[in-house]
């Protein structure tokens, strides 16, 4: 359809301003499924029958993440850009006439919000997205859900895996001078 918006040599003022409206929300719909984002570094995750627990360790917050969202986050963390994760949603769900996109996309805005993700700018030539198989048996589609809790905030902030430098554990962190 983008080929004959481009290819149309002649039409009348009214259809130019129509087609000028209709190529930028292409453009607009191509850029939003080429975007990829980046894990939080302080969140770590895994995934344990079908449910990802992700804790983020600078706030001590803990997320379980259900239905179609494990299948997400594991894209993310691997470089799949909003298009890669639909398609990959599609491909592990049976998704017959429900609208993923919106779904992945609302989903996306959720762990922004928890500050789980950023957006970056790299483009990212080679995605590591799980390119498995079409033939596997497709799981019943659940939206993606994502469940935050902080009830533990204060018992996980008190773990010493907090107190390391910038390698990470089991790095321990040089004493302050006071």
């Amino acid at each position: 359809m983008v080929d004959a918006i481009h290819k149309c040599t002649y039409v009348e003022t009214r259809d130019v301003r129509f087609l000028h409206a209709f190529q930028k929300l292409i453009d607009h719909e191509a850029g939003t499924r080429m975007q990829r984002y980046v894990t939080n570094p302080q969140a770590i995750h895994e995934t344990i029958d079908g449910e990802t627990i992700i804790i983020d360790l600078s706030t001590g917050t803990y997320f379980s993440l259900l239905g179609a969202a494990p299948t997400i986050w594991n894209a993310l963390a691997a470089g799949a850009t909003t298009g890669e994760l639909i398609a990959a949603v599609e491909q592990a769900y049976a998704t017959d006439a429900v609208d993923v996109g919106s779904d992945v996309e609302s989903f996306l805005r959720m762990l922004e919000g928890d500050q789980l993700i950023a957006t970056t700018s790299d483009d990212g030539a080679a995605s590591a997205a799980d390119s498995a198989s079409g033939a596997a048996k497709r799981l019943p589609y659940v939206q993606p859900k994502l469940e935050k809790y902080t009830d533990m905030q204060d018992i996980i902030m008190l773990d010493p895996v907090h107190e390391v430098d910038s390698r990470g554990w089991p790095h321990a962190a040089e004493a302050q001078a006071s």
